[in-house]
């Protein structure tokens, strides 16, 4: 695991040491449970119900069910952390917000609240990066079939904040760029990341010659352009 930043990425307030203990009694500030490199108020403080342009990914587990009948829920239950675990502290060496754990999936979403340049291409390196790590999982493992991930990506804009509360915990982002990426993730294979036109734009080069899709998604109007990377 990549060492913590000394400070919040966002505001610069210290997290850890002796000069964070003011900002920590008198102010109440501490790492932020979605990014430990972000302080627990900054979501909340720069960004509140504000339109802004994220990359989203989503991760799902396939084969969970069977998983379960096979291994039991407690051994399932104990994969699955080790699986969440790894996964979290890879998105958020690249900036990334681990949003929600679903059941047996994963939502993240980059360029909000620390803004990045490259987010979209972080978000491709980072669904690469939890399909390495799976192998290296169901290595250790041994699974009788290993696990397998599919995942979704997409870009656009979104609403992100706090919902529902002030609490740093509800911040989140809610929109059709994030409805879509959680669609192609229900399409996507084991071991396959699916993406929208707009974010194979950005990776082209390095994806060259990807497989495309044209998708039906539920809830979506109008068929989506997809690219298949592997």
């Amino acid at each position: 695991m990549a060492p913590l930043a000394p400070s919040c990425k966002v505001c610069g307030i210290p997290l850890s040491g002796i000069r964070a203990v003011p900002p920590r009694v008198l102010r109440g500030v501490r790492r932020n449970p979605k990014n430990p490199n972000y302080c627990n108020v900054c979501g909340d403080k720069q960004i509140k119900g504000e339109i802004a342009e994220i990359t989203v990914l989503f991760a799902d587990v396939r084969g969970f069910t069977d998983l379960t009948a096979t291994l039991g829920p407690l051994r399932t239950k104990q994969m699955l952390d080790e699986y969440f675990r790894s996964v979290s502290e890879l998105l958020y060496e690249k900036d990334a917000i681990v949003d929600h754990f679903i059941g047996d999936a994963v939502m993240a979403f980059f360029n909000q609240p620390i803004k990045r340049d490259d987010h979209v291409a972080q978000a491709v390196v980072g669904a690469s990066d939890i399909l390495h790590t799976l192998t290296h999982l169901n290595d250790q493992w041994a699974l009788p079939e290993p696990m397998g991930v599919g995942i979704g990506i997409n870009t656009g804009y979104a609403a992100v904040g706090t919902v529902g509360s002030t609490d740093p915990k509800d911040y989140t982002a809610i929109g059709d760029a994030v409805n879509i990426a959680a669609r192609l993730q229900g399409q996507a294979a084991a071991g396959e990341i699916l993406v929208t036109d707009e974010v194979y734009r950005h990776v082209a080069s390095a994806f060259p010659g990807a497989p495309q899709r044209r998708l039906e998604l539920k809830g979506v109007r109008q068929p989506v352009t997809a690219y298949s990377l592997h």
